[in-house]
């Protein structure tokens, strides 16, 4: 089984609508269960409701409306994903939200999400064996700091944001508690994956 530590970059609106915030950068890692890199990707999408990135997105990660302008579209982005993913996986992210985000932007697209499921919360589960408090969690930049990882590259950008959220993985894969995966097919340590066969900082 792989582990995907996934990261999402997003045109987040400056207001509230039905709408969900659309998906502009994917980036991932993959690790076997020795926890070596098997391969990474990364890939920008182009938004279907607002074209345009919103101001505060562009200063955030830096991502220019070129990128997005001459990038795929969401579907043709998330099936090169899955195919990169392979079928036995389970997901990891730094939070929750990018999971929320991912099956949110796939439902919006009438894309199957059964795919989306037995995820990792990394974020949650280096706080707590960082001893905070349920409730209370680190940054990225501040469990870095923490774990005295070295921060060459500029965060909120998707493809880099994996590859340190693995490191941090990688530094407490012995301490993981499994038990708060959701439950799906057992693997190594009682993490468990899903199967693909149906379709924050």
């Amino acid at each position: 089984m792989n582990y995907i530590i996934f990261d999402l970059e997003l045109n987040s609106k400056p207001f509230k609508n039905r709408h969900p915030n659309e998906i502009i950068e994917i980036g991932a890692v993959k690790l076997n269960e020795d926890l070596d890199v098997l391969g990474t990707f990364q890939s920008f999408v182009k938004p279907k409701l607002y074209k345009k990135l919103f101001s505060v997105v562009k200063n955030k990660t830096h991502i220019t409306q070129a990128d997005v302008n001459n990038a795929e579209d969401f579907k043709s982005v998330i099936t090169r994903f899955r195919q990169w993913i392979g079928k036995d996986y389970i997901l990891c992210s730094w939070g929750h939200d990018d999971m929320h985000h991912l099956k949110s932007n796939c439902e919006f697209q009438r894309i199957g999400s059964k795919w989306i499921r037995g995820s990792i919360d990394i974020q949650k589960q280096f706080s707590r064996i960082s001893g905070l408090p349920a409730g209370h969690s680190f940054s990225l930049k501040s469990a870095l700091e923490r774990l005295e990882i070295p921060i060459r590259d500029e965060l909120h950008r998707a493809d880099i944001d994996a590859l340190y959220t693995a490191e941090i993985f990688k530094r407490i894969y012995d301490k993981l508690d499994t038990q708060v995966v959701a439950p799906q097919n057992k693997a190594k340590k009682g993490l468990i994956g899903g199967d693909p066969s149906a379709g924050r900082n």
